[in-house]
């Protein structure tokens, strides 16, 4: 076992199960953003990532940076494939509520995203083509940070939970994200997402 230092907390890593970047971690308190401190662009950003689960790889880091890469890159098919079990199911309980009114969730839909849909075709959609409208949509483009200016400082890992801490160009915090390993790869916790329905 190795010991980690992540912020103010030390943490025991299994040999083997080390964080790709983990002597980037610097060892200052970390403090977690109030939702007030975190700009619409960058919170609605880190909620859409938490639907999609990662490629598989062999840390929480850089399985996080692979997603981030095949989000900003637009593959729904390549974002779907690695959902994790929660986030697939609450995608599809969100499709069954803006099902229910399709044209109103239509028109909200077309108004947020700056995307034409009625409410017809909101009712043939399936997960693939939601997530396609949602990372694809020019509403969402204009509202996210550059890729770049989203840089991977570490994690830390205990068992099967993971903590990857990223930054944001021009904001102070650090922002932590949850992941947990399923079915042998790295994938987001839906706790953020699931805190934005």
């Amino acid at each position: 076992m190795d010991i980690l230092t992540v912020g103010t907390r030390r943490t025991r890593v299994p040999t083997g199960e080390q964080c790709s970047s983990a002597d980037a971690i610097a060892a200052e308190p970390i403090t977690a953003p109030t939702r007030k401190d975190i700009p619409v662009k960058l919170l609605l950003s880190l909620a859409l990532l938490c639907f999609f689960g990662t490629i598989m790889a062999d840390a929480p880091d850089e399985s996080f940076e692979i997603l981030m890469d095949a989000f900003y890159a637009g593959d729904a098919a390549v974002v779907e494939a690695h959902l994790s079990t929660e986030a697939l199911q609450m995608i599809e309980m969100m499709l069954v509520m803006i099902k229910m009114q399709p044209d109103q969730a239509a028109a909200e839909i077309s108004q947020e995203l700056q995307i034409a849909l009625t409410g017809e075709e909101l009712m043939n959609w399936t997960a693939t083509e939601f997530i396609e409208a949602l990372i694809n949509s020019p509403g969402l483009r204009e509202e996210m940070p550059a890729r770049e200016e989203i840089q991977v400082s570490g994690c830390d890992v205990d068992g099967d939970t993971g903590t990857v801490y990223l930054t944001v160009l021009d904001y102070p915090e650090k922002f932590e994200i949850e992941m947990i390993r399923e079915n042998d790869g790295w994938k987001l916790a839906e706790d953020l997402i699931g805190s934005e329905l």
